[in-house]
């Protein structure tokens, strides 16, 4: 469980973050959603324990501000790659914490090479990672996270960069982690999707959070609504499943 009490976090004198108290739980698929300036990404760099704050905010109740003994994994919407490295090198990186840069074993080899065929990179792991599209490149960072084998992963829109069948494909590997105990915490754009996967949803604007619970309750929300604005519809299929389209402007109509 990650606890977070009277967090807040403030850049240059101005709040990003303000009054957040939340309870994580372990195993599940927690879901950031806010409108762009809301505090997500911030929210997970904190969670990261790369982002200093005020407030507490304990997993397993120790302080995960540069608490280096955690494994967890992230994949940010724009990683810092180093020069000249391979798909391959890349991916195993996330091996270095278990077996040291340069040492890893038989099993790690394998291992790494089956996350290559799962994410579909397996005929490209010679291939430059700056020299990959957009697409690519996303299903590089979330392999390495794979890699890793993380107690907890931290996504931010981690479909962002990539076509319809690919975002399923990697939403579906998460859920398999998921669903074998990691923890997950990411954020979406696109609600529909993030209601579809997650276990809970978060929902923020300006830096705080407005509703904490379930998708299925949170996806019908006034809070949601409010944070965007009102400028959502939410619609049920005859499966059930909610479907969230943004609603035009009058003006736009007209």
């Amino acid at each position: 469980m990650i606890k977070i009490r009277n967090l807040e976090l403030a850049l240059n004198g101005k709040k990003i973050l303000r009054d957040i108290d939340l309870d994580i739980p372990d195993g599940k698929w927690s879901c950031l959603v806010g409108p762009n300036g809301a505090g997500k990404t911030t929210l997970l760099k904190v969670l990261l324990g790369s982002a200093p704050y005020s407030g507490s905010v304990r997993s397993n109740d120790v302080e995960v501000f540069r608490n280096h003994q955690r494994n967890v994994a992230f994949v940010p919407q724009q990683p810092q790659i180093p020069q000249g490295i391979s798909v391959s090198e890349y991916v195993m990186l996330g091996r270095s914490k278990k077996d040291g840069w340069g040492n890893e074993s038989e099993k790690s080899r394998d291992f790494v090479a089956s996350i290559l065929e799962q994410t579909h990179l397996y005929g490209m792991q010679r291939q430059l990672v700056s020299h990959l599209s957009g697409g690519e490149m996303q299903r590089t960072l979330i392999a390495r996270a794979l890699a890793q084998e993380p107690e907890l992963i931290l996504l931010d829109e981690p479909t962002s960069a990539l076509d319809l069948h690919h975002q399923i494909e990697v939403l579906n590997n998460l859920q398999f982690l998921q669903e074998r105990g990691v923890t997950i915490i990411s954020t979406m754009h696109d609600i529909t999707l993030a209601a579809m996967y997650a276990d809970r949803i978060i929902v923020m604007q300006d830096g705080r959070v407005l509703a904490d619970g379930a998708s299925s309750e949170i996806i019908h929300s006034p809070e949601l609504r409010t944070a965007f604005d009102n400028r959502i519809n939410v619609y049920t299929l005859d499966s059930g499943r909610p479907v969230v389209i943004a609603r035009k402007d009058e003006k736009d109509e007209k």
